[in-house]
This record gives C-alpha cells, structure tokens and sequence, in this order.
C-alpha cells in the first residue's frame, strides 16, 4: 500500500480567487461623483445623461460580444478575436503591437477620446489594453481590470494572479457618454465553456428531457421534450430543432431561452493523451480500477488486472487403436471325445376304458299362484300452511367498491430527468377502495304468513290381488352317462449322452494393435482480475486529476476535494456519489429520501467537485442503492451516460439487450466482467437524485419507459423518479482539467457608471 499527494492545489484556489475577485469587483463598484452641490434641475438633467451614456455603453458592449462569439478558435481553443484584441492589432495601448485601422461602429462616440487631457480613464502603471475589431470597446486580462478597478475607485493593489492562472479570462468595457456624465460597462469573459455548464448535453442521436432541468441543455440532433407542463428557464439548444411528445405540446412547454437551429459543439475531440498529461495520478498501463472516496479528503485507487478469456493449450499422452492382427494361441477347451446311452422311463397311454356315472336332474312343472300388495290411496285437498317472509325497506346508505386508478411516477417537486422510450405518462395502475352514496333494498324482519295450498293427503290403503303363472321344482331324477378314461403304463427307453474331456486346442484371434500418440487441444478459460497496487490519494482541496489507463469498474463514496476522474475505457459508477465537507455535512439533504425535498444543505461549506470523463460508456449499475444519488458532472466521450444493460442503435433508439452490435470479441470481453461480477443485467429502482451535469455521445437513458394500450406509459428499466438540480458552481468553478467548449461565455455583465464634475 503506497500513499501519495497530489499536486497543483494552489492553481485552483488562486483560479477561484481571481475570478470571484473579478466578478464581486465589477458588480459591486459605486458611483464615483463630484461633491458639488447641484439643483433639482441639474440633477434631473444628470439622470437623463446617465440612461443615455448607459444605453450608449451596453449598446457598444453588445456589438463587441457578437464579435467575440462569432470569433473561430485556434485549433489550441483560443478566441482569436480576443487574442487578436490583446495583441494589440485593432488599436490599444499593447506596446510593440502592430495595429491595425479601427473601424468604428455607425452612431457610436468614443468616451475616451479626451483622455489626453483628462486622464482619470487612463489604465494604472503596468496595465495595458486592446479593442475589440470594429469597436471601441476594450478588452483587459481578467488579472489587470482588478487593477484597473482598484485606480478608478483611487485604490492600490499589489500584483494580482502574477503566475497568470487565470490568463483565459477576459474583461470587455464600453464606455458611453452624454454632456458632463460618463458610464462604463463591463463583462466578464472565459474564453471557453467548460463542458461542466451543461445540464444535459447530447452529441449523437435526439435527447429526450422532461421536468424543470436548470442549466444549458445542448444536443447536436434533436430534443424531444416529454410529458406536460415543461419549464426551461435556462439555455436549451439543438441543431435539428424541436420536438413534443407524450403530451408535451408547444403551449404547455415554457422555453425560456431556445434555439432549434444552433451550431454544432464538436464532442468527440477531447484529447485523452493531454488530460492524460495534466493528471496528478496515472494509473498503470492497461490497468482496471476501484476507486473510492472518503469523507476524510482520501481516495482509494486499488489497480487490478482486468478479467479476461486465454486460450490455454493442453495435451497428454493416449494408447490409440490402429489395427488388428491375427495371432493362434492355446485354450483350455471341453471336447467331445465320445457317448453314452442312459436308461430312462415315461408314462405312456395304451388305451381306453368306457365309464358309467350318474348325476341328479330337477324335475319343474308349471303352476297358477295368487300374490297380493298393498297401494297407497291418495286424494286432493285443501290445507293452511304458514310461511316467513321478509320485510324490506328501502334506505340510502355508503357503499364501498375496489376500483383502479393510474398513480403517475412524479418527483416531490417536479424536477425532471432524461428519459427513453415513448409515450404517455410514466406510472403504474393501483387498486384502491373507494366509498360512494347509494339506495338500497335493506332487510329489517319477517313476517309470518299464513296461505291455503292444494296438496295430495293420504287417505288410506286397498288390496290389490293378481295370479301369476310360474316355473316351480317339485322334485329330482337321476340320469346315467359315460365318458373314456385313458389307460397309463410305464415305458423304458434310452438316449445317448455325450462325453465331453478338458484339452488345450490352438485357436485363431484377432487382436487390437495400440501406439501412443499425443493428443493437444486449447480451450478458453477465465481469468480473474488480480490486485496490483492500493493507493490512497490525499485530496484535499488541490485540484487533483486521475487517469485510469484501463476500466472503472467501481466508483462511489463521499467526495470531499476538487477532482475529475479520467477513465480510457468504460466507468461504471457502483455507488452514490455525494460531496461532503470537512465536517461529513452533506451538499443536499434527503438525496435517499425522495418523497422529502432535494434541497441544499445550508451547513454544507465545502468546495468539493467532481467529474468523470470517459473514452467509453459511463454506466449506472445495479449496485446502486434503490434510492440512489449522484453529486457530479458525468461525460462520455464516444459512448453513453445511462443506465446499465442496454445498447443504442444507430438510430438512437435504446435497445434492452447488451449483446445488440457488439462483435463476437466485444461479447467475450463483456462475459468476463460479467462472469467475475463487474457487470449487472438491468434494474428497476426507486428514484435517481443527483446535482451535476450529463455529456454523452450517445442517448442519454436513465428511465426506459414503455407505452401501454391505453395511452398510459409504464417504467420498464431504469429510475422511477428523478430529481436533480444543476450545481452553478461548475460554470465558475468546473472539475480541474475538465474538456472546454471552443466558445466564449460571459460569466458577468455589469454597470460601472461615473458622473464627471466641472469643479475641482
């Protein structure tokens, strides 16, 4: 067992550092006035100049960002309009830059174009700026408008960020003016996207979203939009537009922010071999790993081998059959060298004798008998019986019956999540007894009744005699008969019997001929994963990155660090994920308790993040809890982030069978992580909570829902429920090392506004 630290933990820190300082700093700048004492007039006067100074600088401001979002990128993911800017080419005070002609925008004027005789707009010793083409708006380093900042507010500050960690980001400002009132706006510019600023983000196939997601959703193919009552209030975008179902129609879907016809984002250019490089930890070549995290700030990384079939060569040494021969040997034989006659005796028949014997005959004669009987007589009378009848009344009482009701999978408060399949609204049907009001006849007695009926009373008997002509015996006779009885006597007669004697005789065999021979064959056996390595890995709140060479077999633990997991095959995460902080508290509350609220936990003060990028699949197993959660941002590179046994076609559809376009070697690879319990068939589970995002390649599919008959749809595979919420720390703080999207994103769009005096 080795320990080891990772490295690189101020990076992160100072990163934060500067960029909170950049955006607290130009939000929260005041007014910066004269202390002249001016008339309701004059004041009046002031406010007119600063709306219009104001609408003048966001309208520059605005010009200058289109440029930079319409800028290509270097194939490094550098904004050439802003690296173009900074370099001096469209004008600025860059030294030693070659500039270009400004062109500056129809209807605008410059602010600073008297900044020769008033310097107060002038950057601080040490602070240089560009401009954007086309514009007079500036772009700063986001280091030196801190500077900048600290001047115009007539303060000093020290160098800040002098190792430039936060060089990717930038701060445009436009200046406006009207009369005696100059008003500055700025925004804070990354020069890329981190990947992490997505909710949900689709390369190939439609993504299908439903709920209330916050955060950017992005597919480079369709979204389908499931189930009624939608709300989208961030940033939705796909390439090949829109689409509704199960439901969801234009009217009940709020779309807050979208573009059906949006610019392709290139997904499958990461760079495993650079995030390779930049990673702290680097598992060994062609190693699998369990990774677990501890609330105490640890990871533990234990490297196997991974499973896997060999041919195995066996052989052994047989007697095989290759022929016969003849050969003539000596038995031991009983030979019959002669006879013998025996005397022997039978009984034989020599004639027949007749025999008198007699047997008794009956003797019948026929005769007349008289028999008699006697019959019931009956006749119809009138008679009074009595009889109970029931008395009803009739009376409104609750009645109670079992009917089944359709109960819909919803989560506490509507959150949504990815979902597969289609049709209607996923739940179940369930019995229940429900109570009504009804009249009805109900028994309250009897009654005695009485009635007079028709029936057959006997009255008495009569005799009734016949005759009867009969066969009777009266007597026997004997009669005399014969029959022939053989007449037996002995016979004597003789029989040879022969006489055998024991003597060896030569006797003519075919007998087998053997040789040896080797015999080899090879057959597949399986071979199971051996631990090569544990090593615990101290987080802490360096930003910390580790690459596994081989699969992720198991992940989950509570996180309490900065790190993004890197794994070159498929990670399949076995556990929840939670981030914690120094004190075990967790980020959100009830993340195993989805009939309670998935809230933040106001006692959480962590920082921790995670990301987990994968070459291939990223899969959530069936050794997940039932009600399960996952704190983190999950990407697959050219695979799937979902729900384990199931494969998507090449239209996108979700497929319930592992094998389905594997080829024979990728099924034999599969069966052995399967055979030696690393991999599970599909579940059915309670609910997925998570914070975080998903970038997939493929479908992302978390719930797999079926249509019924009816209309109705039911959950198949996967999570009944899903909650998640986006977690805003990613777009300023994202996993270290995590892939950037070559567009430029404004974090911050702010007012600084100045009212310059005439007076001194």
């Amino acid at each position: 067992m080795t320990h080891s630290r990772c490295r690189g933990g101020e990076r992160g820190t100072i990163l934060v550092t500067v960029i909170l300082f950049i955006a607290v700093a130009i939000a929260g700048l005041a007014a910066i006035s004269s202390s002249r004492v001016v008339t309701e007039t004059e004041h009046q006067k002031t406010l007119e100049q600063e709306t219009r100074a104001y609408h003048e600088a966001y309208t520059q401001l605005q010009v200058a960002l289109n440029v930079v979002n319409a800028s290509r990128y270097t194939d490094e993911n550098k904004n050439i309009s802003l690296r173009d800017s900074m370099d001096g080419l469209f004008g600025g005070t860059v030294p030693n830059a070659i500039q270009a002609t400004t062109r500056v925008v129809a209807g605008t004027v410059s602010a600073y174009e008297d900044e020769v005789q008033d310097t107060w707009l002038a950057d601080p010793d040490g602070v240089t700026h560009g401009k954007i083409e086309g514009t007079e708006v500036r772009v700063y380093r986001g280091r030196d408008y801190i500077l900048r900042l600290a001047a115009l507010k007539g303060q000093t500050l020290t160098a800040v960020d002098p190792d430039a960690k936060s060089h990717s980001y930038y701060v445009l400002e436009a200046a406006g003016r009207s009369g005696e009132t100059t008003r500055l706006v700025s925004a804070l510019i990354r020069e890329n996207e981190p990947f992490s600023s997505f909710v949900f983000f689709q390369n190939r196939h439609p993504l299908g979203v439903s709920g209330s997601p916050r955060g950017l959703i992005h597919a480079n193919d369709r979204i389908q939009f499931y189930f009624p009552d939608g709300n989208y209030v961030d940033s939705v975008s796909a390439v090949n537009g829109f689409e509704y179902k199960a439901g969801a129609t234009t009217s009940n879907t709020n779309i807050a922010n979208g573009n059906p016809a949006a610019q392709p984002i290139n997904l499958e250019a990461i760079d495993f071999d650079d995030l390779k490089a930049k990673s702290t930890f680097v598992g060994g070549a062609g190693l699998d790993a369990e990774i677990s995290f501890y609330s105490d700030g640890r990871a533990r990384i234990r490297q196997l081998t991974p499973p896997h079939y060999e041919d195995v060569t066996y052989s052994q040494t047989v007697d095989v059959l290759v022929g016969y021969t003849t050969e003539t040997v000596q038995q031991s034989q009983q030979v019959q060298v002669g006879t013998v006659q025996e005397e022997r005796t039978r009984q034989v028949i020599s004639g027949y004798t007749t025999e008198t014997y007699y047997v008794d005959v009956p003797i019948y004669e026929t005769q007349t008998v008289t028999r008699t009987r006697e019959d019931p007589v009956y006749e119809t009378q009138q008679v009074e019986a009595t009889r109970q009848v029931p008395v009803y009344e009739t009376q409104t009482t609750t009645c109670t019956r079992w009917v089944q009701v359709f109960v819909p999978y919803n989560s506490d408060d509507g959150s949504g999540t990815a979902v597969g399949g289609s049709g209607g609204v996923p739940g179940e049907y369930q019995w229940v007894q429900e109570s009504y009001s009804c009249t009805q006849q109900v028994l309250v007695g009897y009654t005695t009744e009485t009635y007079m009926t028709t029936q057959q009373v006997l009255v008495g008997y009569t005799t009734v005699t016949w005759q009867e002509t009969v066969q009777v015996q009266v007597g026997t006779t004997q009669e005399e008969r014969t029959r022939q009885v053989p007449i037996y006597t002995t016979e004597t007669y003789y029989v040879d019997v022969p006489v055998y004697e024991t003597q060896l005789v030569d006797v003519q065999q075919s007998v087998p001929v053997y040789e040896q021979q080797v015999q080899t064959w090879t057959q597949k056996e399986l071979r199971w994963p051996v631990l090569v390595s544990e090593t615990y890995v101290d987080l802490g709140d360096a930003a910390n990155t580790i690459f596994i060479d081989g699969r992720i077999t198991k992940l989950s633990g509570d996180l309490k660090g900065r790190v993004t997991v890197v794994g070159n095959e498929k990670v399949r995460v076995t556990g929840s994920l939670r981030y914690v902080d120094g004190e075990g508290d967790p980020a959100m509350l009830n993340g195993d308790q989805f009939a309670k609220p998935y809230i933040r936990n106001e006692a959480y003060d962590g920082k921790s993040v995670l990301g987990v990028v994968a070459r291939d699949d990223v899969l959530l197993t069936s050794s997940l809890p039932k009600q399960a959660e996952i704190n983190a941002t999950l990407l697959s590179a050219t695979g799937r982030v979902g729900i384990d046994g199931f494969q998507i076609s090449d239209l996108g559809e979700p497929v319930k069978d592992w094998r389905y376009g594997l080829t024979a070697t990728e099924i034999e690879k599969e069966n052995a992580y399967r055979y030696t319990g690393t991999t599970n068939y599909t579940f059915k589970y309670e609910s997925l909570r998570r914070i975080g995002g998903i970038i997939s390649n493929d479908r992302i599919l978390e719930t797999y829902v079926l249509p019924r008959s009816d209309g109705t749809s039911y959950v198949d595979s996967g999570f009944k429920r899903g909650t998640m919420r986006y977690d805003f720390n990613l777009m300023f703080n994202p996993p270290p090392n995590f892939v950037e999207v070559p567009r430029p994103v404004a974090i911050s769009i702010a007012p600084v506004y100045f009212v310059r005096g005439q007076d001194d």
